[in-house]
């Protein structure tokens, strides 16, 4: 497997947050522009949930950072899906 520089990793990523968001939006967009059901769904994958049944134990290791990037992930995909979603109801007024 080839080593790949961190900016070409970046890049990858941003092009599939991109990709994601704008699907996410046009799928939205065409369910007629609430999207409720599926933007919620979204949005409960960005809270933590560690189901822990004591509430003063503190979470640590590589585990609980990756999980902390994949929810600031998904917060990400799902702010820029609806800031498209915005523009595709503002083109729609506007046509």
């Amino acid at each position: 497997m080839s080593e790949l520089p961190n900016q070409e990793i970046e890049g990858r990523l941003n092009a599939q947050r991109e990709v994601l968001s704008y699907l996410i939006a046009h799928l939205v967009h065409r369910e007629g522009g609430k999207g409720g059901s599926l933007m919620d769904a979204l949005e409960r994958r960005t809270q933590f949930q560690d189901n822990q049944e004591d509430p003063g134990a503190v979470p640590a290791g590589p585990a609980i950072a990756i999980e902390g990037a994949m929810m600031r992930e998904f917060d990400l995909i799902i702010r820029e899906a609806r800031s498209r979603l915005a523009e595709l109801q503002q083109d729609r007024k506007s046509d």
